[in-house]
């Protein structure tokens, strides 16, 4: 009997699991449908502050995609450790990760636009959250196997796929609650965007230094006060090993030579400047970003999961008539919007009006030199002022910097999407025009930074003006996306808002190409044009050929030099005479002359943009539709 019983109780549980799998599966896409997410008719308008908290979560994870500049380093010496070695991949090669990523996010959002809004907030979340975990993993996996199409893969089209969908997702939730607010919604939507840019550096940075490790270290270079040294040797690529006739060091090794300027960028290694051996020590890089693709992941699906929308029936007028008596609202606070079902078509916008590409041009000036700041602002930090400022530009201070930018993006968000409630759209993104002195006087703050000392009180001054004069220009930058939904919705009203945002956000998409691929172009060009200035200025040619093994006549070996990484500005440094300055601090003057002139195209651009009668114009496209149906 009790065989019988077990065999029974087996064959139930073959059919019954099945079964129970299939229910679990049901529930799980019910629970992310947007049927589930969407909220009764009669919903309380005191309570539409509840579907904040979870948009945010979302946000708060993809956030941290803007901090791409804490990465670069560490992608830029990831076989090096404490410098870029020949097989590291280069500036120029991995700024356009993120301008891929941005680009992914405008085909994203301009092709799945209107799939976001029929799926519904929950499952865009969740597959945006899934997507982003998985490209910082990929992205991961490329940096500790060395495969840039695998960091492309990774960060450029997994993360901009995320992206796109954890972007969207949240704002027009929020906003459908807040119709009769729409700035202060949007505000309220991407300010944790910023906040999550305000919070990453830190993150990042204590999760790299928690998995570096520090290089061999084989040993100083001859200076003439010892007589054990390391001796190199150039190979016909340009690189360095350990010569056989080297007193220390293992003949052959393969090494890089890291100066006093290197070594400030890298505190964990204490050994000082010399020779290290390739191949060993790590950055962290590859372990860091997996570990954070796991938290993002998880903190945008738990968000995404509690994500709600209202009936499509709700109105905060209804919603105020079943909490309180409507005659009790205050004189101060708005009046309700009208029903956010009104609006024109995103087809009829982006092909036939004047308004959409002039307020595209608008979105693409403003965010070109912003984006090329968010990109490369711990590299531009560094390369500025470490140089003039050591004791207080450390790599601690350049992660403060980068938060700082992810304060004022956040701050800015909320900040001018309330403000432009009041103060107007056109006329908020006119005071944007505002980063256009400020971006173009920043040469001016680079050179006088320089050419002071480093502890005279105009050194602290230039650096905190640089500091407070490129947050305040972030803030722009945050406000240009957190009022373009009600920019948007102003203009073409409320109905077809998101898919008019995602096609508007292909500006986005373009200003992230110029912006850090421009940026790396116009720098490339001026490395260039500083390391024939330096190796023109030395006199002492005897020790230049001693080091590198070739003469200053010999330009092939000199070229392969520099491809190489091993004849570098720092490099150089110690061979020219005395008094000579170091011109890194240089090599962003040509990207901010370019970026302001963009701005002020976008400025001229907005200030054309003129209204429209969207009800006028609706009822003329029914007209129109009505006689050709005849």
């Amino acid at each position: 009997m009790a065989s019988v019983a077990i065999a029974g109780l087996r064959c139930i549980c073959r059919v019954r699991a099945p079964t129970v799998q299939r229910m679990h599966s049901h529930r799980l896409r019910s629970s992310l449908s947007k049927a589930a997410a969407t909220s009764p008719p009669d919903y309380p308008l005191e309570k539409r502050w509840t579907a904040v908290p979870p948009a945010n979560a979302v946000h708060l994870s993809i956030g941290a995609v803007y901090v791409y500049s804490m990465w670069t380093p560490g992608l830029t010496t990831c076989l090096g450790v404490v410098g870029s070695a020949p097989l590291d991949w280069g500036v120029a090669e991995v700024l356009p990760v993120f301008s891929t990523a941005a680009v992914t996010l405008g085909v994203t959002t301009s092709v799945l636009g209107s799939w976001v809004e029929k799926a519904g907030p929950r499952l865009a979340g969740s597959v945006g959250s899934l997507f982003w975990g998985s490209a910082l993993m990929t992205t991961a996996l490329g940096v500790e196997y060395h495969s840039l199409p695998l960091v492309y893969l990774g960060y450029g089209v997994l993360g901009g796929v995320g992206w796109g969908m954890m972007y969207l997702a949240p704002v027009t939730t929020v906003m459908k609650w807040f119709p009769d607010r729409r700035g202060l919604a949007t505000g309220i939507a991407l300010s944790a965007f910023g906040a999550g840019a305000a919070v990453a550096p830190s993150l990042i940075h204590v999760a790299m230094d928690y998995f570096a490790v520090a290089p061999d270290f084989i040993g100083s270079l001859a200076d003439g006060s010892s007589s054990s040294y390391v001796e190199l040797m150039t190979l016909p690529d340009g690189s360095q090993v350990v010569a056989n006739n080297s007193v220390l060091g293992e003949p052959g090794q393969p090494a890089l030579v890291a100066t006093e300027a290197d070594l400030a960028r890298n505190p964990h290694v204490s050994t000082g400047p010399g020779a290290y051996a390739l191949g060993t020590g790590d950055t962290g890089t590859s372990k860091a970003l997996a570990s954070l693709g796991a938290l993002y992941g998880a903190l945008g699906l738990i968000g995404s999961r509690f994500m709600k929308i209202p009936h499509h029936d709700w109105q905060p007028t209804l919603g105020l008539a079943n909490t309180t008596d409507i005659s009790a609202k205050k004189d101060d606070e708005p009046e309700p919007a009208a029903n956010h079902d009104v609006g024109l078509p995103a087809s009829y916008v982006t092909t036939n009006t004047t308004q959409f590409p002039l307020l595209w041009l608008s979105v693409f000036g403003n965010a070109t030199g912003g984006l090329a700041l968010l990109s490369s602002s711990k590299l531009m930090l560094t390369d500025i002022f470490a140089g003039a400022m050591p004791a207080i530009v450390t790599e601690s201070f350049a992660t403060g910097y980068v938060s700082s930018l992810g304060i004022g993006m956040a701050v800015g968000r909320f900040g001018w999407s309330a403000l432009s409630d009041k103060l107007g759209r056109q006329n908020t993104y006119a005071l944007f025009g505002l980063g256009m002195p400020i971006v173009a006087m920043a040469p001016t703050l680079c050179h006088e930074a320089v050419y002071s000392t480093s502890t005279s009180p105009s050194a602290s001054i230039l650096l905190g003006t640089f500091y407070a004069g490129s947050t305040l220009a972030i803030t722009f930058y945050g406000g240009v996306f957190s009022v373009l939904p009600a920019y948007i919705a102003d203009l073409f009203g409320q109905r077809y808002s998101g898919a008019i945002h995602g096609k508007a956000l292909t500006a986005w998409a373009a200003s992230a190409v110029c912006g850090p691929m421009g940026l790396a172009y116009l720098r490339s060009q001026s490395y260039k044009s500083a390391t024939h200035d330096l190796l023109s200025a030395i006199e002492d040619e005897a020790a230049f050929e001693s080091a590198f093994g070739c003469t200053l006549g010999d330009h092939d070996k000199i070229a392969a030099l520099i491809d190489a990484k091993t004849l570098s500005i720092s490099r150089l440094m110690e061979f020219v005479p005395d008094g000579t300055v170091d011109p890194t601090p240089f090599l962003y003057d040509s990207t901010c002359y370019a970026a302001a002139g963009l701005m002020g195209v976008s400025f001229l651009a907005n200030l054309a943009i003129r209204p429209m009668d969207v009800k006028k114009t609706l009822a003329a496209l029914e007209e129109e539709e009505s006689r050709n149906r005849k």
